[in-house]
């Protein structure tokens, strides 16, 4: 088997009870790496079209990289990958912390969940063996309470080498933009805790000692030891760097001083709280940092906070949990903040997609649009911190106005007459914590991204505010389908690693490509790299027209075409439709994509060797 790999992909069936060890093809492994290309390549081969999120024959495919569990920096990282509940389309979520490589210790590449249990249940992965266990002393847990009765339960001399991913009680009722849980680290956005949830189960636990060997030891850690250096002095990413220190906490300062700061459910995109919950608000309440395995940066930490008389203890808050609930629904207190962060971490709630329904909520009650009576007395009015996590509550267990707002922006927009205008998602997820009306490349980013209102998938903050490579003009529309198009195809690139993005401030595919090569003692290129990140790209693409995705889709929501913000850097501007469809043939002639369908060319696939 190829260096880097476990060498094993495991199966579970939960109608049949059974699960079986095949291995990874060394050839299939070769052609897609891992991550987001190979469990691209996994989904559209296994999975049948038209087979809906919560059928049982959905897959849920918990997968890694080859660097992941090796000593590499910023490289642990996982994915679950499986078809969206909330969109319908292709969806890849990642996850940081000690998931991925716990994965690769107990034996396993990739593990593939079918089926619905009859009763809950749990999956033991323990070194290289698979068992279905019963989760009915679980059920109804929070993901928290969760992971301290498996790992009472599992504990043994080495009960640290234990991981555990949950779901909580939101995706037990499958709210769609419920989440998986490991020590806090989520595999948010999309619901990938709803399709868990709709299996009836609540946990996969893992335990295992195996190593990952590289061919080239010596090769290997020299490559290492040079990233580390590289890292330690980037001024954002190194030691004394703001990431190390607060995190995506400060950028909540970038996006308001630029107008991209989404405010009042994207009615402004400046705060006039923004100095009360930007990165120094939030450091007096900062008790520990956190780092994933093997990673130097410790980009995390540990908040506490005081709410009620009550102590709520958070992994984080990171930047777009600031944005969704305090710019978003005009919360101005920490403490709040912090507390709906921690809330939704025990429902295991998506915190974007939480904090934008709720944002959209009170703008309906804002317009009149609903009342005190339909929401259970809850005078849901922006500002209101007790609204909010009254709020949050009703959504995780599905209760009173939570069932409609447990549905997403989308839906629940569909049942409030005169609501739709300021629905903000793309394809049914609802947008991250940048307004392209500031920066317009963020509006051909969130239009194409395959599984919805994503800025992961090419984010422009870094070209069009920070200036990485080189500094665009961020109000302009030239340049940026070719602009958008490279970020994609690193980021998908670095998504089949699977590397976490902060990392490549300071490091490059080169060193990914040169780390490579010496694990597998076989030499890889930046452009074979990019290759399997183009395939990525292009295999999510099918998979999306295959079920029903098209041109048609690649769009944004109507708000930020005709609404623009009335103060701020920012004031006055709109994304401009005509120059956005002329940015969106341009990104498709760019993808060699039809420019009429936005469908992949016969000659694409062809290049690509998926054809």
């Amino acid at each position: 088997m190829l260096s880097g790999y476990a060498g094993k992909i495991g199966w579970v069936n939960l109608n049949r009870r059974t699960t079986r060890v095949e291995a990874l093809d060394e050839s299939t492994a070769g052609d897609y790496l891992g991550g987001k290309a190979l469990g691209a390549y996994l989904l559209y081969s296994h999975l049948k079209p038209n087979i809906d999120p919560y059928d049982p024959a959905n897959m849920l495919i918990f997968i890694t990289g080859p660097l992941t569990g090796t000593l590499f920096p910023a490289a642990s990282r996982s994915a679950v990958i499986t078809r969206s509940p909330m969109t319908g389309t292709i969806l890849d979520s990642y996850a940081g912390g000690f998931f991925g490589p716990h994965l690769k210790r107990a034996g396993f590449d990739i593990l593939i969940i079918v089926g619905k249990a009859k009763n809950p249940a749990y999956v033991l992965v323990e070194e290289g063996k698979i068992k279905i266990e019963e989760a009915n002393h679980l059920w109804g847990l929070s993901t928290s309470d969760t992971e301290t009765r498996l790992q009472e339960q599992h504990k043994k001399e080495n009960s640290e080498r234990i991981s555990i991913a949950a779901i909580g009680p939101a995706g037990e009722k499958l709210v769609r933009f419920s989440n998986i849980v490991n020590k806090g680290r989520c595999y948010g956005r999309g619901g990938a805790g709803a399709v868990m949830g709709s299996k009836n189960l609540k946990a996969v636990v893992l335990r295992g000692n195996q190593t990952i060997r590289s061919r080239d030891e010596a090769g290997f850690k020299a490559v290492v030891d040079r990233c580390h250096k590289k890292i330690a002095a980037h001024p954002l990413v190194g030691k004394e760097g703001v990431f190390p220190k607060v995190g995506t906490m400060m950028t909540l300062d970038l996006t308001q001083e630029t107008g991209t700061l989404p405010t009042r459910n994207w009615q402004e995109n400046t705060s006039e709280h923004a100095s009360d919950i930007n990165a120094d608000a939030f450091v007096k309440h900062i008790i520990q940092p956190q780092t994933c395995y093997a990673c130097p940066i410790g980009c995390s930490r540990k908040t506490t906070a005081i709410t009620n008389d009550r102590e709520y203890v958070a992994a984080g808050p990171e930047y777009e949990t600031m944005y969704s609930f305090g710019s978003n629904c005009d919360i101005k207190e920490p403490e709040v903040i912090i507390a709906a962060d921690k809330i939704c971490t025990d429902y295991g709630l998506d915190t974007i997609s939480c904090g934008v329904v709720i944002g959209f909520a009170m703008e309906c009650f804002e317009k009149g649009l609903i009342t005190s009576n339909n929401t259970g007395g809850i005078d849901l009015t922006f500002g209101s911190g007790d609204a909010l996590i009254g709020c949050l509550d009703l959504i995780g267990r599905r209760e009173g106005i939570g069932q409609i707002l447990a549905e997403g922006v989308k839906r629940a927009s569909g049942q409030i007459e005169g609501s739709s205008g300021f629905a903000m998602h793309v394809k049914g997820l609802e947008l991250p914590g940048y307004d392209p009306r500031g920066m317009k490349g963020q509006a051909l980013t969130y239009a194409v991204a395959d599984r919805g209102g994503c800025h992961l998938r090419s984010s422009t903050l870094k070209t069009e505010i920070i200036g990485i490579p080189r500094l665009y003009d961020r109000y302009a529309y030239d340049e940026k389908a070719g602009m958008v198009r490279e970020l994609q195809l690193n980021n998908a690139t670095y998504n089949c690693l699977i590397a976490c993005l902060f990392g490549t401030f300071a490091l490059s595919l080169e060193d990914y490509a040169e780390a490579l090569s010496t694990l597998m003692d076989a030499p890889i290129t930046v452009e074979e790299l990019r290759s399997m990140g183009e395939r990525a790209l292009n295999l999510a693409r099918l998979f999306n027209s295959r079920e029903g995705f098209s041109r048609r889709d690649d769009t944004l929501p109507a708000r930020l075409f005709s609404q623009a913000a009335t103060r701020g850097p920012s004031k006055g501007e709109v994304v401009d439709r005509d120059a956005f469809e002329k940015m969106l043939v341009e990104y498709y002639q760019c993808m060699g994509w039809d420019k009429r369908t936005g469908q992949p060319t016969e000659e694409k696939l062809k290049e690509l060797g998926l054809w």
